[in-house]
């Protein structure tokens, strides 16, 4: 029998199932609405964020201790989600907040939110797809060519009928509540002189978030410096601080043992 020959180190460890930033599948565009207007963007949103207030409230006492379907941790992180205040951006219908990120937000620890965010992706509540970018560091033992970076999450109507039919049903019906009151409220405006306005989705530009997840030392030589580098005053811009923070791995990691 044939000994395998060892898989080399260095060229890539990131999860499986992982795509590059700039891929197809990396640049999620899941825009919610239908019609491509911000106000309708806003109300599907405000009509997921309603059902699951409901859903956490029905199930307070009967679920997971007393900490309901989703828990609090779980209603305050899916509410920094798709916040636009938190990097949500309704053109694209998607978030790429870090765990690290996300947690401190909320204010518990990331591998409780690693665990949260399992748990309602399984419900279809957020949907989310593994990123990675490259390194651009030369091919040598203990260097990763590839780094995971934080996650891209979106909410998907149709990955939450398929996998949790019922809560589809009360966002369903929680959305219909929601266009019927506006359909009142824009009538009477109208009847006053005032028409209803729209406002067509556009395209932000803002840099996507190459936060790496600490798997290695790469990555954890990159966030510790893109950390350091954003408490210099005054704040320098994205690009300036990502070169930095990619010149102090590259000089760590030249430096950095096997493994």
């Amino acid at each position: 029998m044939t000994a395998r020959s060892p898989r080399p180190r260095g060229l890539s460890r990131v999860r499986r199932h992982t795509y590059d930033i700039d891929s197809r599948e990396g640049a999620i565009h899941a825009p919610l609405g239908g019609d491509g207007t911000l106000e309708s963007a806003r109300l599907a949103i405000k009509a997921l964020l309603l059902m699951i207030d409901e859903v956490q409230v029905a199930t307070a006492n009967a679920v997971q201790y007393s900490q309901g379907l989703f828990g609090r941790a779980g209603v305050a992180a899916l509410k920094v989600l798709f916040d636009p205040k938190h990097g949500f951006d309704h053109f694209s219908g998607t978030n790429d907040l870090a765990n690290s990120q996300i947690a401190e937000r909320v204010g518990c620890n990331p591998r409780h939110w690693q665990r949260l965010k399992k748990r309602f992706a399984e419900l279809g509540i957020i949907t989310y797809v593994h990123r990675s970018m490259k390194t651009g560091l030369a091919t040598a033992p203990g260097v990763d060519q590839d780094i995971q970076i934080s996650d891209l999450y979106y909410f998907s109507p149709d990955d939450l009928a398929r996998r949790a039919p019922w809560l589809r049903e009360i966002y369903d019906q929680t959305l219909g509540r929601l266009k019927r009151e506006r359909y009142a409220r824009e009538t009477r405006e109208e009847s006053r002189g005032k028409p209803p306005s729209r406002t067509p989705l556009v395209k932000r530009a803002r840099p996507k978030c190459r936060i790496p997840a600490l798997l290695n030392p790469v990555g954890w030589a990159r966030c510790m410096a893109a950390i350091a580098a954003a408490q210099v005053k005054p704040p320098e811009d994205y690009a300036t601080r990502e070169a930095a923070a990619i010149a102090f791995a590259t000089r760590l990691a030249s430096k950095a043992p096997p493994g």
